[in-house]
């Protein structure tokens, strides 16, 4: 009984580890480690080796054994040829392969030696599917005997996926290498074979000894959890950067998604991919996977806090009223790019893929249609999100409140910096329709470039006059990616313009260093003139000019008068004056303390 457990742990260890060695002392083929193919078609022969058995017909047989070294990896073996190979009588090993049928189509490399002549080669091929291509072209290795070919075979592969194929034709350990190549294509294996092609007159002559798969250099590097994403409301897919050790990648409770808790069931759907099966469907909402204990081949294990965050949301068709068009910037500053942003209107998440982009024909049908994204964008309840071909170029000409509110497209419909249509699609549904002119600007303004069109109302239609304006002077002329300056605010009853601090000190201390003056107006389209003076009424600092406001927001006074210096200790007044463009005019005073300290 001891002896059992010992192997089968000593089995377990070896697979673990990914790597094997097998020769053949132990007078079988069938355990430690188990070849399955065409088992009756091999022998081990008196000098304990793998030797092909007598056959009276043409064929091909092939031997496989699980391995899972595909990277980082040292392959050594000896092979023998008691006759001259050619392409009808040759040997293949599988160094890697993704299916246990040699003979069939699939996915990895092997050694091939056997061609016309009689001074054959060693050569690394490459095979996809059923397509073979030579990628190392060893050098053609003459011999005394023309029917004895043996030869020390040694093979590595890097952690990138760099090749060495070495040989010593002595049998012995001085290897010669017969080149190099950098090849990635296939990067997981689960079987190492030999393949033996043939005639009946051949069929003993294939020998193999020393089979020997292990690491290139010690694998210290424990695997990381890559990804997560929802499938559907029960299945989740989990993405590792390499290969689990069996029993710990299908253990459940080394998963655990907040909220949610652990899978019911994992499956290994691939290499590196795991199917995690949840009983209870998933709400829509955003999650985030742990992992812990899991482990690699070499038994590294993950390290604490590996976490992937992911969305997830119910099958829904966005319909109209539930994505809405907020700003557009079709006139950008020189160096600029075209803007549109886009306010998800529901109180849910939604998955904007699919949705299109387009301008009008002369017939204001749509045209020039462009995919907004090809894969899946999750936008948030009641979130901003701008479409442009160079957010970076956004971030630099404009204060940007949510960096990753952005959606970069391959190109934008072209928008006429005058007037056009922007027009908002689902396949053939259209959800908004802007027709914009530049008259919609606020008519004090000199110039509209990069200017942008804010929405004012998200109740009105798109089109009603005067639901578009320009974007306020005092936020830099446009907002990508929070809520428009110019938008009605419902819950303000009353005009105020306040004083966050009534005394300030402008002193480099880090405390009150500057006078904040918030204001809240419940209608946009105003035009602001800040003017500060002393309690005797002598004007020092024009701090604003004109200048469009949103209809919340703030200016600052560092406490510098118009010169330059730095204003006395004393009382000033804020005088704020407001006017719109249908004449109405307010204006608010109100009093500070500039301070020093008294040390």
């Amino acid at each position: 009984m001891r002896k059992t457990l010992l192997l089968f742990m000593l089995l377990s260890v070896k697979l673990t580890f990914g790597q094997f060695s097998d020769d053949f002392t132990d007078g079988n083929f069938t355990i430690n480690p188990t070849w399955i193919g065409n088992t009756g078609a091999f022998n081990i022969n008196a000098n304990k080796q793998l030797q092909s058995s007598l056959r009276s017909v043409a064929q091909t047989v092939v031997l496989a054994t699980e391995s899972y070294l595909a990277l980082n990896a040292k392959w050594d073996f000896f092979v023998r040829m008691d006759f001259d190979p050619s392409t009808a009588n040759q040997a293949r090993i599988y160094l890697i392969a993704d299916k246990q049928d040699l003979g069939g189509a699939l996915n990895g490399y092997f050694i091939q030696i056997g061609e016309s002549g009689s001074a054959d080669s060693y050569d690394l091929y490459r095979q996809t599917g059923t397509t073979v291509t030579k990628i190392i072209d060893g050098a053609t290795k003459p011999r005394a005997n023309t029917d004895l070919l043996q030869a020390n075979i040694r093979v590595t592969r890097d952690a990138v996926g760099k090749w060495e194929l070495f040989t010593d034709i002595t049998a012995g350990s001085n290897y010669v290498s017969e080149g190099t190549v950098t090849d990635a294509t296939h990067q997981n294996t689960d079987w190492f074979g030999v393949s033996c092609k043939y005639t009946a007159t051949r069929s003993t002559g294939f020998i193999f000894d020393n089979f020997a798969v292990s690491e290139l250099t010690p694998d210290v590097t424990p695997p990381s959890l890559l990804s997560a994403k929802a499938i559907d409301a029960n299945t989740l897919e989990a993405v590792f950067s390499e290969r689990l050790e069996f029993a710990s990648g299908l253990s459940n409770t080394n998963y655990n998604v907040g909220q949610i808790g652990s899978p019911s069931s994992v499956t290994a759907i691939g290499n590196n991919t795991y199917k995690l099966n949840f009983s209870s469907a998933l709400p829509n909402g955003e999650y985030k996977l742990t992992v812990t204990n899991v482990k690699d081949l070499r038994g590294n294990v993950i390290s604490a806090k590996n976490t992937a965050s992911f969305f997830y949301v119910a099958p829904y068709t966005i319909k109209k009223g539930d994505v809405l068009l907020s700003e557009v910037l079709a006139n950008p500053r020189t160096g600029g790019v075209d803007f549109v942003e886009i306010y998800n209107n529901t109180n849910q998440i939604l998955d904007i893929k699919g949705l299109q982009l387009a301008n009008a024909d002369a017939s204001g049908n749509p045209a020039n249609i462009k995919n907004i994204s090809a894969n899946s964008v999750y936008i948030p309840a009641k979130t901003f999100w701008v479409l442009t071909t160079n957010p970076t170029i956004i971030k630099q000409h404009y204060k940007v409140q949510f960096e990753n509110h952005f959606i970069q497209m391959g190109s934008l419909p072209s928008f006429n910096n005058d007037k056009g249509t922007v027009i908002l699609m689902n396949g053939t549904d259209i959800l908004e329709n802007f027709s914009y002119s530049e008259k919609m600007h606020m008519g004090l303004l000199k110039d509209g470039d990069g200017v942008s069109l804010e929405r004012i109302s998200f109740d009105a239609d798109v089109n009603a006059t005067g639901n578009f304006t320009s974007a306020a002077q005092s936020v830099g002329f446009a907002t990508p990616t929070y809520k428009n300056s110019q938008n009605f605010v419902t819950d303000i009853n009353k005009n105020v313009v306040m004083l966050a601090n009534k005394v300030f000190s402008p002193d480099g201390d880090g405390f009150d260093d500057q006078l904040n003056i918030e204001y809240r107006f419940a209608t946009p389209g105003n035009i602001a003139t800040v003017n500060i003076y002393t309690d005797r009424g002598l004007l020092v600092k024009k701090l604003e000019r004109n200048t469009t406001i949103s209809t919340i927001g703030n200016f600052t006074w560092d406490g510098f008068d118009d010169s330059g210096k730095l204003s006395k200790i004393g009382m000033y007044v804020v005088k704020f004056d407001v006017f719109a463009l249908n004449g109405k005019t307010e204006s608010f005073k109100q009093t500070c303390v500039l301070a020093a300290r008294l040390n």
